[in-house]
């Protein structure tokens, strides 16, 4: 149904722009900020996780492409680190383009994800989820992922 490919040069760039746009979204809504603030914040965050581009350390990327066509339908950034003695791999960034979302391919892609970590030795995978994406937040406890912390906010009326 879906196999991932590593993302050439080409494709990350269009994948960095549609990256930092989505969390910019997400990033402006919570924060309630303008978009801009958010799209630069955005914008310095990941030059920061990937100062090497698609060539940075430690960091994959992957084209989600759809078996038989080989059509592009998402992508995969994988963040890799060692956290308190274990070898942990971090999703940064996971997408399915909306027109093929709700046919069971988001589990798929996460089984894919675990064979990768796997592929490297990983004993944890981690991840962010905004909690306003009810749809992400139920495919990940449907596969097996826990929360591990909660932000919390309270607006405070300005005298």
């Amino acid at each position: 149904m879906i196999f991932l490919k590593p993302m050439s040069a080409e494709t990350f760039e269009s994948f960095k722009r549609d990256s930092q746009t989505a969390y910019a979204t997400n990033l402006s809504a919570v924060e309630e900020i303008p978009t801009e603030v958010a799209l630069k914040s955005a914008s310095e965050q990941f030059d920061k996780l990937v100062p090497n581009g698609p060539d940075t350390t430690e960091q994959s990327f992957f084209d989600v492409l759809e078996t038989g066509s080989g059509k592009p339908i998402g992508y995969l950034w994988l963040g890799t680190q060692n956290r308190f003695g274990r070898k942990v791999v971090s999703i940064n960034d996971i997408t399915i383009k909306a027109n093929y979302r709700g046919r069971g391919r988001g589990k798929i892609l996460m089984k894919l994800v675990e064979e990768e970590s796997r592929k490297i030795g990983a004993s944890r995978i981690r991840l962010h989820v905004f909690h306003s994406n009810e749809v992400a937040k139920s495919l990940y406890l449907a596969m097996g992922f826990i929360p591990t912390s909660l932000d919390m906010r309270k607006d405070l009326p300005i005298s």
